[in-house]
C-alpha cells in the first residue's frame, strides 16, 4: 500500500497525562501517556518521551500501535 493509500483509523483520545518515570535509580524522565480507543479495539495507552512529543509523532505511534494490535491473532481455548 502506498503512503496515499494507507488505511485510516478514527481514534478518540481519552486522556493525555504527563508522568514521571525512573529508567535508572535517581534518573528522572518525563513521558506523555496517551490513552486512546479505536473502533473494534479495547482502550490502549502509548508512552512518548516528553522531549519527543508532537501531535504528528503521537499520530504515528498510535497508527503503529493499532496496526500491531490488529495483526495479533486471538487465542481461543476451552475451559
Amino acid at each position: 500500500m502506498s503512503k496515499e493509500e494507507k488505511k485510516t483509523y478514527n481514534v478518540t483520545i481519552l486522556a493525555r497525562r504527563e508522568i514521571t518515570v525512573y529508567p535508572k535509580i535517581g534518573q528522572e524522565a518525563k513521558q506523555i501517556a496517551v490513552t486512546y480507543v479505536a473502533a473494534g479495539l479495547p482502550p490502549s495507552t502509548i508512552y512518548i518521551p516528553k522531549e519527543k512529543y508532537t501531535k504528528d509523532y503521537e499520530k504515528k505511534l498510535i497508527r503503529e500501535d493499532i496496526e500491531k494490535r490488529l495483526a495479533q491473532k486471538p487465542e481461543q481455548i476451552t475451559v
